[in-house]
This record gives C-alpha cells, structure tokens and sequence, in this order.
C-alpha cells in the first residue's frame, strides 16, 4: 500500500515541477502560440486526470477499509484545470490591459 502512496506522491511532485517549467516557459515566451498551447495541455491533463478518477471508483473492502486506486488523481485533475483556467484568465486580463488607451 505504501508503494501506490508513494508513487502517487513522486507523481504530484514531478508534475508540479513540469507544470511550473512549463508556465514558467508560456510566460517567458513572446509568441502566444506556446502560451495558449500549455494552458490547453494542462487543461487537458487535468481532464484526463479526472476522468481516470472517475473510471475507477473506490470500494470498501470488507474489513471496512476504503480502498481508493487512483485517488491521487482526483487532487491532482483541479490542481491542473485550475492552473490552466488561471492562465487563461492571466493572459486575457494581460491583453486586455495592454489594449486600453491611456485616460487623460
């Protein structure tokens, strides 16, 4: 059991840090072609998360145990659809901002 647990830890770890070069990377980036292609693959990661969430529920096991396979995935498919829709919104209120004219 606590090969799955940590697994699921060095998972999260490993993908936060991706995450983070990744957004890291878009932010940097003066095309937005990189930018709105990492926030959709991050959005898309955390739907793929959730789903695999969702395809495997969990059971009680008979000792009254919940066993849970895949719960890593769960947290981990907000914290991706999260960080994706906080990009987006980012890169829009940037634009947005940059485009107004100056108020006399």
């Amino acid at each position: 059991m606590s090969d799955i647990t940590t697994f699921g830890f060095v998972g999260i770890i490993a993908c936060a840090a991706i995450l983070g070069y990744a957004v890291a990377q878009a932010f940097a980036s003066r095309s937005g072609r990189r930018y709105w292609a990492v926030s959709g693959a991050v959005i898309g990661l955390g739907m793929l998360a959730l789903t695999a969430f969702v395809a495997n529920p969990g059971e009680v096991k008979p000792d009254g145990v919940l066993y849970e396979p895949f719960f890593v995935f769960g947290p981990l498919g907000y914290l991706l659809m999260l960080t994706g829709a906080g990009a987006v919104v980012v890169r829009l209120v940037r634009r947005l901002t940059h485009r107004m004219p100056a108020a006399d």
